[in-house]
Formats: structure tokens, sequence, C-alpha cells
């Protein structure tokens, strides 16, 4: 009897073990705040999306991988999740006729692959293989601040693929997407651009007094112009232009950073920003 009690207890604790293994899959991510300050931990799942090639032979080859896609998805956090499943959803559009569901990211998988099976009938498809890779990273969680990079690879036949990264910045607080106009003041548009278009061409070894070239850029009518895709980091407003978009493919991407100290003049007090900014305005 005293053995068997030992036997059951054993396999008691195991499913214990067990079942707290199981509860993993929520992490939560720390905050930078200071002991005793208020702040609503962010918890969080990894959530996968994967599609294998039907034709290839996984004892062959090492990577039969047509989709990739890992993101994040925040408990009690709709709006940052609603921003991130629509940034993955433009990466590739789903566009099914005839369909009367929502776009989601299971349909623009299943599409691709059977855009990919289409392209496989086709003579010169020999040798190319569809991508479709997205991820997305913590960048920082800094008082209310929280800020996030997605990053994708898509390769639909073409000469090369392409890369693509977009940010989110986010108040955990609020709970609603943080832009430019939530922290600088009414009116910093041309200010801003304006002291932008100096550190371009100080980075790109250009004459700041001088106009832009009319080649090698494809800034509209050869007018530097800021996109809408910037992070807040401690440091500054780093902008970031994607492939093609304003320079030849093998340029890859371009990073523009705005230290906070050229702009303090343009920005809002009381923000998510004032813990990197404050320092620099006194």
């Amino acid at each position: 009897m005293k053995l068997q009690c030992t036997f059951v207890c054993l396999l008691f604790i195991l499913a214990i073990g067990l079942m707290g293994c199981g509860n993993n899959n929520g992490k939560k991510l720390k905050s930078d705040k200071p002991d005793g300050t208020g702040f609503d931990t962010i918890t969080y799942t990894i959530k996968t999306i994967t599609r294998d090639d039907d034709d290839c032979d996984s004892v062959k080859e090492k990577n039969c991988r047509i989709i990739n896609i890992r993101y994040h998805f925040f408990d009690s956090h709709p709006v940052l999740n609603d921003s991130v499943k629509s940034l993955l959803l433009a990466i590739y559009p789903f566009e099914r006729s005839g369909s009367a569901s929502k776009p989601s990211l299971e349909g623009q998988a299943d599409e691709f692959m059977e855009q990919y099976r289409k392209f496989r009938k086709e003579p010169y498809s020999e040798g190319r293989r569809y991508e479709l890779i997205s991820s997305t990273k913590v960048l920082t969680e800094s008082g209310d601040l929280f800020t996030m990079q997605l990053d994708s690879y898509t390769y639909s036949g073409g000469a090369h693929g392409a890369s693509f990264t977009r940010f989110f910045n986010y108040d955990v607080k609020s709970k609603k997407m943080v832009h430019l106009q939530d922290v600088l003041n009414e009116g910093f548009k041309d200010s801003l651009n304006v002291i932008a278009e100096q550190i371009f061409k100080k980075n790109e070894g250009l004459d700041v007094g001088k106009p832009l070239p009319s080649s090698g850029y494809f800034f509209e009518n050869d007018k530097f112009s800021l996109n809408d895709n910037y992070v807040f980091t401690p440091q500054g407003i780093m902008f970031l232009y994607n492939q093609y978009e304003i320079k030849p493919y093998a340029a890859g991407q371009t990073k523009l950073l705005i230290p906070y100290d050229l702009i303090k003049k343009l920005m809002k007090p009381g923000t998510v920003l004032d813990q990197f900014s404050n320092s620099q305005r006194k």
C-alpha cells in the first residue's frame, strides 16, 4: 500500500508540474518605471502562422517554409492588436472576390499559397520559391510608452524580394497609439521638416545650403519630406525609409534620427516623451 501511495503521489506532482508548464504561453513585459509608480503590465502571447511548400521534400531540403508569420498578441490592448494586424495584412493585401468575411491573417496565408501554386505551373518558376516572412519585436517599454517594430520580407517571383520595416508607438495608460501630433505643438510639420532635411543632407554628405540633387533620390519634385514611419526612442525621433522609398533598391533602408534637443521648442509638455526630453530642455 505504501508503494502504491508513493506512485500516486508522484503522478500528482508530475501533473501539477505539467499544468504549470502549459500556462507559460502568457508572458509579461517589465516596466522601466521606478518602484511605487502605477503601471499596467502588458501580458502577451506569441502567435504564429506557417505554411510549407507542397512540393518540397523536407528530407532533401533544409527549408520548405513559404510563410512564417510570428507576432505579439496583447491581452486587454485591442487598439495595439488591431494596428499590428492591419500592418501585417498590408504587407500582402488580402482581397478574395466573393468573400463576405473580413480579411484575416489565415486567409492572407491561404491566398498567398494559392498564388504560389499558380506561379509554380509557369515555365519560368523553376528555382523560385515564394516567401512571406514577418515578425514583431519589442523595442522600448519605458514609463507609459511602449514601442515595437515589425520586420517583413516578401518574394513573389520577381528579380528580388523586398524588405519592410514599420514601427508602433503606444501609450499603455491611455491604450492609444501615439502620433507626432500627440507630442508636438500644432503647426510643427514645416519646422520639423526643415530640421530633418538638414540632418539628412549631413548624413548623405550633401551641401546643406543647396537643393537636393535631381538624381539619386525619389522625393516628389526633388523636395525632401518626412514619411509616417517613425519610432520614439530615448535619443530622439527616428524615421526610417524602406527600400525603394527614397533610394534605389541596392541602397537598402535609410534611417534619420532627430535628437530631442533640436526640436525642444516643438515639443508639448506632459507627454510620454517627457521622460526623455526633460533633461534636454534645461
